[in-house]
């Protein structure tokens, strides 16, 4: 067919274009990659692909750039003719040719992989502006495709804004793009594709994608980049002239279940450019069977990861990805510039731990020589396996390969040699424990065993006192009784002071005791704060015991050597008020029961003495004068409230639970001692609950509830 000024006719039937189209690319993504490489080529600075897929099934893509532009020459002589060479074009500058990306003059067939319709718009300096379509919708295989020129106005250019601003360049527009089976994440990752497609840090031009899935949102055109986990990478090897040392880290984590080992900085080894053997010369045959020399060079970085595990990655580097977008354990091969094998370790076929943790960009232009046989495969995307060439590349990255896997392997050695020593060290130490347990129960038995017979001989004497005390009680039989739990006995006579004298030798006994386990303790190094705390806590109980005994003890009609009497505790507390805080002259004790309720339980009266003694204590330093026990029954539970008139708290107490611990105090010379025994008293001996009453305007008020 013969070309007119409209109308530019393909060398090919629509059959061979459909073939081909559909046989060289594997995914949309790839097609539009190579449509993007067309515009590198045309000495382009910029490249701008917009998708809209507000319809997926009919999305539209415009991929624009502002190289040199077509004009009808161009097409007609070069853009129409399928498999011409590029780097033969004698227009164009030696230098130019051998950066060119193409070789085979078909990656316009992208075009058609995408869609049966796409419109081709290009400017030139000299020609202006002129647009053209390729219509291949409803035809029959045999015909010839061809390209029909168009208004311009007449195309709905999408993002016309930007094309605009380019002076010179060509657009694709491509219409109908079925991209149905695209979601999200897809459309996420294509950036991170087309990222991969290029060696982007050796391009001098930018290319930007923006995508529109939503109708009335803007076009926004972002850069493609990558984001490659660099700091993460634990031994690297560079040999181009890019200067990578600012995106490695100095120091890495190793992945490790004990922490210590984890976070231990590691020192990343940087491998010397000429540490390997990456290039030379060599005989090849070219197409012609005629033998000569080229040199041949790799070019590229090429790392090992600490961990291609997301989590112990990210310590290292929060850019680590791992997903069905982007996988970081792929050496990319490139040739010019452009991803000729995602996975070049598929052709080393390296079967060794680690060998998956490896990631890299490498370049082998020799492999798209133009003196030498295309060995690429059909679809473009790989090369034949035996090739001399891929043999000779194989061959020189395996050194680098075992080298990379090799120190890994002594770097989780060490790792693993950390990890037995600490285990190890865990391990001495729990036997060292045990040894002591062991030692401890020994020594404790010991301990028991004497206490044991000590105690049988205070039991031996307690009877002997006991029956002492008998004869006394016999003889002091007929004396009048008084109250239900105090006799009228105010003389020092030979009974009461035998009860007070056993009750302060067990409560005596009990403070020798537990003086001589801290002198043991701070003999032994192992003597606490915490066991100074405890020690004065039990013997500030035991003092208040004994100042108990020999507050009432001799008054007593129950036997003083048993810890429990069961009787009407508010009987108790009225007749101690009565007959024993009497004695207090700074301060007046009433006790009210207006209801007359009894309460009738199973109490340890010398735990109420110290309780009383203690409010009237704290209730003196107040400056109270006056001191008021109000008991009564609710519900089957004692309600006890103890106001004074003194001072009262502290306004600057907030908390009056504080009170309560153990050297805290509301007056301002007491001790806080008196609080805390209360509480233990009330809660663990008798089951109840103490509490202050904040809210009274003046004085003190205890609220306990048995």
């Amino acid at each position: 067919m013969q070309n007119t000024e409209n109308t530019i006719y393909f060398n090919f039937s629509y059959f061979a274009l459909k073939l081909l189209g559909k046989g060289l690319y594997s995914n949309h993504w790839t097609a539009i990659a190579e449509l993007v490489a067309n515009g590198l080529d045309a000495q382009a600075d910029s490249v701008k692909i917009y998708i809209n897929m507000t319809n997926k099934e009919h999305s539209v893509i415009e991929i624009m750039d502002n190289g040199t532009g077509m004009s009808y020459d161009d097409l007609a002589n070069k853009y129409v003719l399928i498999g011409k060479d590029k780097r033969t074009d004698d227009t164009v500058a030696d230098e130019l040719k051998q950066q060119f990306m193409g070789r085979k003059g078909i990656g316009k067939l992208a075009a058609l992989f995408l869609s049966n319709k796409y419109y081709l718009l290009s400017k030139t300096k000299e020609y202006g502006e002129a647009a053209w379509c390729l219509d291949a919708s409803n035809v029959n295989e045999s015909d010839i495709p061809h390209l029909d020129r168009c208004r311009l106005e007449e195309i709905n250019i999408e993002a016309k804004e930007d094309w605009e601003k380019f002076q010179t360049g060509t657009m694709i527009r491509l219409t109908n793009v079925n991209l149905t089976n695209f979601g999200v994440k897809s459309i996420e990752g294509f950036k991170a594709r087309l990222a991969d497609f290029y060696l982007l840090d050796q391009l001098k031009s930018r290319i930007e994608v923006a995508i529109v899935q939503n109708k009335d949102e803007n076009i926004k055109f972002s850069p493609v980049e990558k984001s490659i986990a660099f700091k993460n990478m634990c031994i690297f090897y560079n040999n181009t002239s890019i200067d990578f040392d600012s995106r490695l880290a100095d120091t890495i984590k190793m992945p490790s279940d004990i922490e210590e080992i984890a976070e231990k900085p590691r020192t990343v080894e940087k491998i010397p450019d000429d540490y390997f053997v990456v290039e030379g010369e060599r005989a090849f045959l070219n197409d012609k069977g005629e033998q000569f020399f080229l040199p041949y060079k790799i070019t590229g970085w090429i790392g090992i990861h600490t961990s291609i595990k997301k989590e112990d990655a990210n310590r290292n580097d929060e850019n680590f990805l791992k997903n069905k977008t982007y996988r970081p354990n792929q050496l990319r091969l490139y040739v010019r510039k452009k991803l000729a094998v995602e996975n070049f370790l598929d052709y080393i076929k390296n079967t060794q731990a680690f060998s998956n943790y490896i990631e890299g960009e490498i370049s082998f232009d020799i492999l798209d020589n133009n003196d030498l046989e295309d060995i690429a495969t059909s679809n473009r995307q790989g090369f034949v396996e035996d090739d001399e060439r891929i043999v000779l590349l194989v061959n020189l990255l395996k050194p680098i390969i075992n080298y990379l896997i090799r120190q890994r392997v002594k770097l989780g050695s060490v790792v693993n040699e950390e990890e037995k020593a600490y285990r190890d060290k865990i391990e001495e130490k729990l036997e060292e424990e045990k040894r002591a347990a062991v030692e401890q129960k020994e020594r404790e038995e010991q301990l028991r065993k004497k206490a044991e017979e000590k105690q049988r001989e205070e039991e031996r004497k307690r009877q002997e006192a006991e029956k002492q005390v008998d004869v006394l009680n016999v003889n002091l039989g007929s004396e009048k009784k008084r109250n239900e739990f105090l006799v009228d006995s105010l003389d020092e006579d030979q009974m009461g002071f035998a009860k007070r004298l056993h009750m302060l030798k067990i409560n005596t006994s009990t403070m020798s005791k537990v003086i001589k386990k801290q002198i043991m303790k701070m003999q032994r190094g192992k003597l606490t704060e915490e066991d100074i705390w405890d020690s004065l806590k039990t013997m500030s109980y035991l003092n208040m015991r004994m100042r108990a005994v020999l507050q009432y003890g001799a008054k007593a009609k129950f036997n003083t050597k048993e810890e429990f009497t069961t009787g009407d505790l508010f009987e108790f507390i009225k007749e101690y008020c009565e007959n024993i805080l009497k004695q207090y002259e700074d301060i007046r004790v009433c006790v009210e029961n207006s209801n007359k309720d009894k309460f009738i339980i199973k109490f340890v009266p010398q735990d109420i003495s110290i309780i009383l003694d203690n409010v009237v204590s704290n209730s003196i330093k107040a400056k109270a004068s006056n001191l008021l026990v109000i008991m009564k029954v609710v519900d089957e539970h004692a309600y006890i409230d103890i106001i004074d008139d003194g001072k009262g708290i502290n306004k600057s107490v907030t908390d009056t639970a504080e009170l309560f611990k153990f050297g805290k105090g509301y007056t301002d010379i007491g001790t806080g001692v008196g609080l805390y025994h209360i509480k233990d008293i009330v809660e663990n001996n008798m089951n109840g609950t103490v509490q202050i009453d904040n809210m009274v305007k003046k004085g003190f008020k205890l609220q306990i509830r048995i």
